[in-house]
């Protein structure tokens, strides 16, 4: 089974540093030190991060207690989302069948539940984390099944993905079951949470201007040095999952997020066609339409990355329908046609290519 990672945003520009001279004052000369963008990476949710940040202070100490604390909210985060783990708060809920039971959850998987629930009202249900029975049955979960599933059986599980599944106690924050096989998969929004939590994590330190990725969702704010903007490039889509990425044009990016969905890289082959990772919610299969990713543009990453998600389900008349009904989402979407020849389609917020 032939599995990739998600498709990734390329962040541009990130090593120059800028010359600044400061005039002379009587008889005392001397010099500052320019912003310059510092830069950290590593490893998280089986996949890379990348944080740049724009700093005059940072000092070696500074800096191994920044990537300390990044790399310990990123395993928090994990502990709480990732059905990889199996002591995790998602994967001890998964597996309890007990109807009676609240199970409590952490302050990460509240607010993605929350959040979750919002976007799946929006979406009429394209977005839909209760898709973990679907998920795993089709060979994209923790566990690999020893064959695909059957109409019957897409059928049967089917009834059973509905976000209505699990009830909701505020205080204390938990989870109860009104079916046992129910699961959650949050994979198509913690990434982006992730990416947001970092965010946040930068800016209590007193980092204004960054750019945070984990596995091609990003956030950006304020700017880079030399210009007024972040850059990124969105990915060219690509039939060949294993070949290297290439960049299909370049955006400038401030205080705002893009997430990209894709369904050519992250696939399996089964007799010899493709099957999306992507499940429909609705029809219980593979994602399938003519496109072959979106990339949204949100104010934040949590909300990107489930809206894109959402919006390749939905599929390329649609999905630019619902992006260009609602205030603050852009979309920039690529099919294929009857020829398969690449179609590119933008909503009307979506930002031009930078040309230089």
């Amino acid at each position: 089974m032939l599995k990739c990672p998600a498709p990734s945003v390329m962040i541009r520009g990130m090593s120059r540093i800028l010359a600044l001279l400061v005039s002379l004052l009587l008889s005392f000369s001397g010099c500052d030190r320019p912003d310059a963008v510092e830069l950290i990476r590593g490893e998280t949710m089986g996949t890379t991060y990348q944080v740049s940040f724009v700093s005059r202070e940072t000092t070696a100490a500074h800096r191994q207690e920044l990537v300390k604390a990044i790399d310990a909210l990123l395993a928090e985060i994990n502990q709480s989302l990732s059905t990889y783990i199996e002591n995790s708060t998602i994967s001890r809920i998964n597996a309890s069948t007990d109807l009676k039971e609240w199970q409590p959850i952490d302050q990460h998987f509240d607010s993605v539940l929350q959040r979750s629930r919002d976007i799946y009202q929006d979406t009429k249900g394209a977005f839909n984390p209760a898709v973990g029975p679907l998920v795993n049955a089709w060979g994209f979960g923790p566990e690999e099944p020893d064959r695909l599933p059957d109409a019957a059986t897409v059928e049967a599980l089917r009834k059973v993905v509905d976000f209505d599944s699990f009830a909701y106690r505020q205080f204390p924050p938990a989870l109860r079951k009104h079916i046992a096989s129910a699961r959650l998969d949050f994979n198509a929004i913690a990434k982006g949470y992730g990416v947001d939590a970092v965010g946040l994590l930068l800016e209590q330190r007193g980092v204004i201007s960054y750019i945070v990725e984990i596995g091609g969702e990003v956030r950006a704010r304020g700017h880079h040095p030399d210009r007024p903007s972040w850059r990124v490039g969105v990915e060219k889509p690509t039939d060949d999952a294993l070949a290297d990425k290439q960049i299909k044009m370049v955006i400038e990016l401030k205080d705002a997020a893009l997430a990209t969905s894709g369904t050519y890289r992250n696939y399996d082959i089964s007799e010899g066609k493709k099957i999306s990772h992507i499940i429909d919610p609705k029809t219980g299969y593979p994602a399938q339409n003519s496109l072959l990713s979106v990339s949204v543009i949100a104010p934040d990453a949590v909300t990107a990355d489930a809206y894109a998600t959402a919006l390749i389900v939905m599929g390329l008349d649609e999905g630019l329908r619902f992006v260009e009904a609602r205030k603050g989402l852009a979309a920039y979407f690529i099919a294929t046609d009857n020829s398969g020849k690449l179609v590119e389609r933008r909503s009307s917020a979506f930002p031009a290519p930078v040309n230089d």
